[in-house]
């Protein structure tokens, strides 16, 4: 594992191969980590929805190689990979969100610990440092292992402290996956009682929209 460093990178941060090896227009633009055939891979569905009233970009489709990346970032604990998921929308982003508050959707603490780092944390920090870690999950659980019926009870599973830090605030909520979208619904309900300005959502990836 190792920490990507846009100065003397020359490795791909997903398979190793010569970042120079092909140069697409896009490398010409942008210094990003990763090289053309792994940029290929991703199947980039940036567009914007409402949810409950409010704005929510999904980055790209959750395909069998995002499955794949997200678990060697997540499961086999490859914080260097933090750099890839928005390296393609990180200058507008930064733009964008700059006097925003960056609400990350909670981790199980236990997988953190072992891990040695939250993963949507280190992913936010990816735009800027002004990133709330107040949310948090009651009880260690996996999105993934819960049934239909579990899913829809999230809402008792996640809690928030240090409420008054996002009031009157402008709010970006930021998540990996939507699936049952029950986890960001109960995360926006959190926000919206702490009476920030501004709310708007951000999600990696998803299967449905």
């Amino acid at each position: 594992m190792y920490l990507y460093d846009s100065k003397t990178q020359q490795e791909c941060l997903i398979c190793f191969e010569n970042l120079h090896k092909d140069i697409s227009l896009v490398h010409l633009v942008k210094k990003l980590p990763i090289c053309l055939s792994c940029l290929r891979k991703f199947d980039i569905n940036d567009h914007t929805i409402l949810f409950h009233q409010y704005r929510l970009r999904i980055l790209y489709k959750y395909n069998d190689f995002f499955q794949s990346l997200l678990y060697q970032y997540k499961g086999l604990y490859d914080l260097a990979l933090k750099d890839v998921f928005l390296c393609l929308f990180q200058d507008e982003l930064k733009e964008r969100y700059k006097d925003y508050i960056i609400v990350v959707a909670p981790s199980s603490s236990k997988s953190n610990e072992i891990r040695g780092f939250a993963p949507m944390e280190q992913i936010a920090f990816t735009i800027h440092d002004q990133v709330f870690l107040g949310l948090y999950k009651k009880e260690d659980y996996k999105q993934s292992d819960l049934s239909y019926s579990q899913r829809k009870k999230v809402k008792d599973k996640i809690g928030i402290r240090n409420k008054d830090m996002l009031k009157g605030k402008k709010v970006l909520i930021i998540d990996d996956v939507i699936t049952s979208s029950s986890t960001l619904r109960t995360c926006l309900s959190l926000v919206q009682a702490c009476s920030p300005s501004i709310i708007e959502l951000l999600v990696l990836s998803s299967s449905h929209w």
